[in-house]
């Protein structure tokens, strides 16, 4: 009987150890194959060719202007470099901005704003307290440093539209600006003339290509055209710019669900989707399938919104 249960431990003992050498085994076998590949991974990287290198930094490099000339940094100052990495421009600008069609580039020294040219001299002396980039009918937005007000100027500095707008945005090429006066926004022509007086309450943009803009009026959103007159009423407590095929993600004020609208801001209210939670951005491709194959998408969108 005690010869019987020696043996019995000792077939134990004997079992435990040869399971102990098979886990060390395994664990021992996952560590080389864990070596192995991270040596793998180092070769195949290493071993990339150039073509492929240098497309890789072609791809993660910035790019450079129609000009060939690029925006570059050096001890804290800005200039200009060529695709040959020679300064053009010296570094020597706190900011640069863009070179616009007409050759000028919007720079800031230490303090004020003014324009370059190609060659890196100033056009324009830096006299202002901010400006904006030349736009295509050759004017750009600058802050008067005397007033501290707003105007336009023309390519030689000279305010061609006197200074006397709080803030003042870029001309688009339908040759319209929004300006803002004691916190309302309008639009102004190349005349300096209102196409729509200051009434609202957030600056905006017309979308392209349907003219129209989303604007906040009694802390409502509507959508008005190019003229300022209200395609969509301001009822809305969020309203989306204009996507490229016409529509609009709208929330309505009296029953806070999420809808959409058409390009000329009719509002398809038979297109209740839920109740307003979370994040809806860039979901409107689902909600367009819901529009045309509603049963087959309805409960899918319910699921991912």
């Amino acid at each position: 009987m005690e010869t019987s249960t020696v043996l019995h431990n000792e077939e134990i003992i004997a079992n435990k150890k040869k399971f102990s050498a098979q886990t060390v085994a395994i664990c021992t076998m996952a560590v080389v194959i864990a070596v192995m590949a991270i040596m793998l991974l180092v070769l195949l990287t290493d071993t990339k060719t150039d073509d492929e290198s240098s497309i890789s930094s072609l791809l993660d490099a910035p790019l450079f202007e129609d000009n060939g000339l690029l925006a570059a940094q050096s001890d804290g100052r800005w200039g200009f470099i060529n695709d040959k990495g020679e300064w053009v421009v010296n570094p020597q600008f706190a900011w640069v901005g863009e070179f616009t069609e007409q050759g000028l580039c919007v720079v800031r020294n230490e303090e004020q704003y003014g324009y370059i040219g190609l060659d890196g001299k100033y056009i324009i002396n830096p006299i202002f307290l901010d400006a904006e980039s030349f736009s295509g009918n050759n004017l750009a937005a600058a802050q008067d440093k005397e007033t501290e007000k707003w105007g336009y100027i023309n390519e030689s500095g000279e305010f061609v539209i006197s200074p006397q707008f709080d803030s003042a945005y870029s001309f688009d090429k339908e040759g319209r600006a929004v300006v803002e006066v004691n916190e309302k926004y309008g639009v102004i022509g190349v005349d300096g003339k209102y196409i729509i007086n200051p009434q609202f309450e957030t600056d905006f943009h017309f979308d392209k290509p349907h003219g129209t803009a989303v604007v906040c009026s009694g802390k409502k959103y509507g959508i008005i055209d190019s003229q300022g007159s209200y395609i969509l009423n301001p009822t809305f407590l969020k309203l989306s710019g204009c996507y490229a095929d016409g529509y609009r993600i709208c929330i309505s004020e009296t029953d806070k669900k999420v809808r959409l609208t058409d390009e000329n801001g009719r509002n398809w209210s038979a297109l209740d989707l839920m109740r307003l939670s979370g994040i809806i951005q860039f979901q409107k491709m689902m909600i367009k399938r819901f529009v045309k194959r509603p049963i087959a998408q309805k409960k899918f969108i319910r699921m991912v919104i």
